[in-house]
């Protein structure tokens, strides 16, 4: 089980990343077009290092909440 958890590659790893998208697109209530599983898979498919895959994920994650926020504030994200 560990081991899963620690495989980057690994389907219970990439479904934790979808699960935190999803969450981040819920609390944000802003229209986004594609869906937290093709956003994980563009992800996956463009990271080579689980590094890479982590830091695409948070950016992807930041930037979902920054919509939101500019959304709130009448701001350009």
């Amino acid at each position: 089980m560990a081991d899963q958890l620690m495989d980057w590659r690994g389907e219970l790893f990439r479904s934790k990343v979808v699960a935190q998208i999803e969450e981040a697109v819920r609390s944000s209530a802003t229209h986004i077009t594609k869906s937290s599983s093709e956003m994980e898979m563009y992800m996956f498919q463009k990271a080579k290092t689980p590094e890479e895959y982590l830091a695409l994920a948070a950016r992807m994650i930041l930037h979902i909440k920054e919509m939101r926020r500019a959304a709130v504030f009448g701001h350009e994200a």
